[in-house]
Order: C-alpha cells, then structure tokens, then sequence
C-alpha cells in the first residue's frame, strides 16, 4: 500500500514540529503571555490555535478514512473559544498539548493509504483541499506561526521549496475568496 500523504511532507513535517518544540522549549508563563504577531492574540493564543488546529486536522483524517463528513472544527465560536481554552492552561500543559496534538497528528497522516489521497476535504477557512494535502497544510501553520510568536525565526528563514509551495497554494484562495489584493509577487533577488 503507498502512503496518501507524500512521505516528503511527511519527513519536512517532522522537521517543522521539531523546531516548533525547540522554540518553545525553555520559554516561560512570562513570555507566552505578551503578545504575539498576530494583532490582538498572545502567544500563549498563537500556541493554543497551533494545538487545536492539530487536532482539527486529525478530524479531517478522520473524514478522509470514513467518508463521513468531519469538520475541523465544531464551529468558529468553538474554535475561539477552544483557543481562549488552550491559552489560559498552565504554561507546560499548553506545550505538552502542542505537542500530543503534533504526534496524532502525525500518526494519523501516516495511516492514511491509497486511494484515500483524493478524497475531497475542507478547512476550517472553507478552503478545499485533498487528503494528500493534510501535512503541508500544517506545515504551513507551523511555520507562518512560528513567525508569529515573535521569537527569532523570521520569513527569511523559510526553506525556498515550502515558500514556493505555499505561495502556490494561498495566493489563489486570497484572490477568489478574500479581500487581500493578491496580484503580482515578484522576487527581490531576481526580479
């Protein structure tokens, strides 16, 4: 049986959780309480949206492996509120939940098998995707949010096949279904 997810995803996944684990590892109640790069959230919300939307995308595996219709979230006052849930935990248990939810997550991707790659899911954002898309879905969490949390990992420090990837798979939805004026990106290194 082959994988549904590709095992490259897989692999690159691993990798962003490690490091998402390492830049929590060490930090305190202190830090995770100040605000984060996201307008209105702490950290300890960013980190709480990271658990929950593990989680979330362990319930779209779950969809993908029964057919039945699982959405990643019960609904967005229930995400909110699970968020605002997660954050107000003790520091340490917040962490240990980011990282439960990473290891499920990833058991749950590397369960899935063939033909299960193209059964048709959808996000929390409404945006449609496959369940061979699930990994790079959350590495892409990871690694915008690690931006987010405001410690030393920055843009620049993105690897240029996920930045590429993920410009390809988000430009569109901002185009068609938000109000972001996505037209033209250019490079600044070759124009």
């Amino acid at each position: 049986m082959s994988l549904a997810v590709p095992l490259t995803h897989l692999t690159e996944l691993a990798a962003a959780e490690a490091c998402l684990a390492a830049d929590l590892t060490g930090r305190d109640p202190a830090w995770a309480s100040q605000p984060s790069g996201l307008p209105g959230w702490t950290r300890a919300q960013l980190v709480g949206h990271l658990a929950g939307s593990a989680y979330g995308l362990v319930n779209l595996c779950q969809w993908a492996t029964s057919g039945v219709e699982t959405p990643m979230y019960p609904s967005p006052e229930a995400r909110s509120a699970e968020i605002d849930r997660r954050a107000s935990l003790p520091w340490s248990e917040l962490v240990a939940d980011v990282h439960a939810g990473a290891e499920q997550l990833a058991d749950r991707l590397a369960s899935l098998h063939e033909p299960l790659g193209a059964r048709s899911l959808r996000l929390g954002s409404g945006a449609a995707v496959t369940a061979a898309d699930l990994a790079s879905v959350r590495i892409r969490e990871v690694e915008i949010h690690r931006v987010d949390l405001g410690a030393e990992y920055q843009p620049i420090d993105w690897a240029e096949p996920f930045t590429l990837r993920t410009l390809g798979q988000v430009a569109p939805f901002f185009r068609s279904h938000r109000d972001v004026p996505v037209n033209v990106l250019r490079s600044v290194d070759t124009g």
